[in-house]
């Protein structure tokens, strides 16, 4: 008798569990004995019933925190406001007006600038990293790809003088950006900064928006046939919008996307505008 005793106590083998074969009720079973067996254990080390089950719980909790941070990652460890665009569209002397409140001469980025920025107005003492990155078509991606991961927010700027002139690439660039696997996993927040409002040609955010929809619609089509025509699965990639609808950016919902207007250059006596920049940098907080 003792013997068969200390054999109904033993748990259940893990293979026995979680075998495919068998019916979800000699699971069930298997499994309860497996705790009843874990309780004896503790009732005989002198811990009480209820505490097990309390531990049990906790311990239940803690490994669901720990499996969610795992895998969303935790945005108090992204502090990065990555500036981004293509050459000339002047993202260095926002990043200058930004981080001195003053504009500076530039040429083109070869590598990222990269400074503390506190928050104004913020509720709790929080600096972010403001982070310049080149715009060159040749080395840009390279640059997103070490800093994307460090995003709590990007800001998308777009030359608004020389848009309709350099609205392929403006599109293109925005559409690796929007459907980027690791971007989307992270969900930072993205606004469309269209620069140089104070030049006479510069088009609207308006403007800018309603044409971004058509190019980026264009761009995905191409880019939907160019997968299709290879052995290319497309699987580093989020699909932009809705299947079978025209793109819209108020179908791209998780990255809280606006569109701002703004000025960064203050020399050639133009005064700088980067009010509604600066009030979005602070929503990041």
């Amino acid at each position: 008798m003792p013997n068969m005793r200390v054999k109904q106590l033993l748990p259940p083998k893990p293979f026995e569990i979680f075998h495919m074969e068998r019916s979800c009720c000699e699971v069930r079973l298997e499994m309860s004995s497996s705790i009843e067996y874990y309780n004896q254990l503790m009732k005989d080390a002198g811990v009480d019933g209820g505490v097990f089950a309390v531990l049990i719980g906790l311990f239940i909790v803690f490994c669901t925190a720990v499996l969610w941070r795992f895998i969303t990652g935790s945005s108090s460890n992204r502090n990065g406001v990555l500036l981004i665009g293509l050459s000339d569209a002047g993202k260095t002397n926002l990043f200058s007006q930004l981080v001195s409140g003053t504009g500076r001469s530039t040429q083109t980025s070869l590598k990222e600038n990269e400074a503390s920025y506190a928050v104004e107005g913020a509720k709790r003492s929080e600096s972010l990293t403001l982070l310049d990155l080149p715009g060159h078509e040749a080395i840009r991606q390279q640059f997103v790809e070490k800093f994307k991961d460090k995003a709590r927010g990007i800001v998308y700027i777009v030359d608004s003088e020389t848009f309709q002139k350099n609205i392929k690439d403006v599109a293109e660039f925005l559409f690796q950006i929007l459907t980027d696997k690791s971007i989307n996993k992270i969900s930072p927040k993205v606004c469309i900064a269209c620069n140089k409002q104070d030049k006479l040609m510069a088009k609207s955010k308006k403007v800018i928006q309603l044409q971004l929809e058509k190019e980026l619609n264009t761009v995905r089509k191409t880019q939907s046939a160019a997968l299709s025509s290879t052995s290319g699965s497309g699987d580093d990639n989020v699909y932009l919008g809705i299947k079978g609808e025209e793109f819209q950016f108020s179908h791209v919902k998780k990255f809280k996307l606006e569109f701002l207007e703004c000025n960064a250059k203050s020399d050639d006596g133009a005064k700088s505008n980067i009010d509604e920049v600066k009030s979005w940098i602070s929503s990041l907080v």
